[in-house]
């Protein structure tokens, strides 16, 4: 999927594309980005907005991202690991989602913490580059190209991140796993990358699919239908689960 631009018609995104323009000047390298956009930007239908900016810092560099974007001119540091940069459009909250080396090393005994990590590295490691443009209702266009996750990845961080969400947030994070999982240019390619993926990490993948949406199916839908999912049943949720869990299992 590289080499992919996507463009965005008018202004509900243009805070967020020029965030990466902003992010990328201050860390001096394109940010790696993950979450809401990431997902808007590989779905052949994206079907909702998103209003914050979700970067991968592995940690490599002499000075970690959150601090370099908390130290710019006019930026407001938010608790616990986000900043609110301004922009010549408005100001965008960046995310930044820390993955420490010893965390891959040492792996936790708790599954959402061990996939917390592999998830974030393994998108960050294989994300590859879109355009993202955007078109003003003036006809104004700027672009950004920079590294965004792959569908993949994107599912195990949607995985993980539904247990510490509140409750809205865990639907969208359900839907867009749904979405990722049912739409024709993402499906395929990221249940070939769930079934390529460490086997360790495909471990913590089906642990939490078997929780979320086979044991948890009732609720995990309701969630789903809160989140603007209304089209989805329970029967697309017990599909997503089996494709799912079969490429967890190399089936």
């Amino acid at each position: 999927m590289s080499g992919k631009r996507v463009t965005f018609i008018g202004e509900a995104m243009i805070t967020l594309v020029q965030g990466v323009i902003e992010v990328r000047a201050l860390i001096g390298q394109p940010p790696v980005v993950v979450g809401g956009v990431a997902v808007l930007s590989r779905l052949s239908n994206p079907y909702r907005a998103t209003v914050d900016l979700d970067v991968v810092d592995r940690l490599l560099g002499e000075v970690p991202h959150l601090e370099v974007l908390r130290a710019a001119d006019g930026a407001e540091p938010i608790q616990p690991a986000a900043v609110l940069l301004t922009t010549p459009y408005g100001p965008v909250k960046v995310d930044v989602l820390e993955v420490r080396q010893v965390e891959l090393d040492m792996p936790s005994d708790d599954p959402g913490d061990r996939l917390h990590a592999s998830a974030h590295a393994w998108a960050n490691d294989t994300a590859t580059d879109i355009t993202l443009e955007i078109l003003r209702a003036s006809g104004e266009r700027f672009e950004v190209t920079t590294p965004v996750a792959e569908p993949g990845p994107l599912v195990a961080m949607k995985l993980q991140a539904v247990m510490n969400r509140s409750l809205d947030k865990q639907g969208t994070d359900l839907l867009d796993i749904i979405r990722l999982t049912i739409d024709e240019a993402t499906r395929p390619v990221a249940l070939d990358q769930i079934s390529c993926v460490d086997l360790s990490i495909a471990d913590d993948i089906a642990l939490h699919v078997d929780l979320w949406l086979v044991r948890r199916r009732d609720q995990a839908l309701r969630r789903i239908h809160s989140a603007g999912g209304g089209d989805i049943e329970s029967g697309d949720v017990e599909l997503v689960s089996e494709l799912l869990l079969a490429a967890c299992a190399r089936r």
